[in-house]
């Protein structure tokens, strides 16, 4: 597992991760998830229960039984083995030390711009910027929990600054279209 193999190996790292805390269902998995890196963690349902399986059966979590949903389906319930622990620490070292960019739809339709009207172009871009100049904006001005633990405050951080680049970026590219 000593090669980063990319969105695969996010899942993988957020699943044995979010286990890592303790045993749950997949559901809980995806709201754990969704709390920790937000909206943008962009993992499906059937990704985690893909994973699940992929997990277990490579022995990195275990099943460990079955319970009664509350007026839903039966909730297997998942916990992370030790090979999980050790497999969790490799995948978090290749997590933050990949150097690839990853490619942005944002590039695909920038490389292909040329397809469409130079007017229409502008006005995606400037709407584009509008709203994440908006965003950006609420984001610099929301009041951080003074209790957030520091991997929270580190990608808030992290995610601003990524933010704010793109804000920049279009505020000077809209005079060049």
């Amino acid at each position: 597992m000593s090669k980063f193999k990319g969105s695969g190996d996010i899942t993988r790292t957020v699943i044995l991760g979010t286990l890592a805390s303790g045993q749950m269902h997949g559901y809980e998995i995806k709201k754990r998830i969704l709390a920790q890196l937000g909206e943008s963690a962009d993992i499906n349902f059937g990704s985690i229960y893909y994973g699940l399986k992929s997990l277990t059966d490579n022995e990195l979590v275990d099943h460990i039984r079955d319970e009664p949903g509350k007026g839903s389906p039966e909730r297997s319930i998942y916990r992370i083995t030790p090979k999980g622990r050790k497999a969790l620490a490799e995948l978090v070292e290749n997590c933050i030390m990949e150097r690839r960019v990853p490619l942005r739809a944002l590039e695909v339709g920038l490389n292909y711009m040329g397809r469409l009207d130079r007017d229409r172009v502008k006005k995606l871009l400037s709407d584009r910027y509008e709203t994440l100049s908006t965003q950006y904006e609420h984001e610099l001005a929301a009041q951080q929990d003074e209790k957030v633990v520091d991997e929270a405050r580190i990608i808030r951080e992290y995610r601003l600054y990524q933010l704010g680049a793109e804000v920049h970026w279009l505020k000077n590219v809209l005079p060049t279209l």
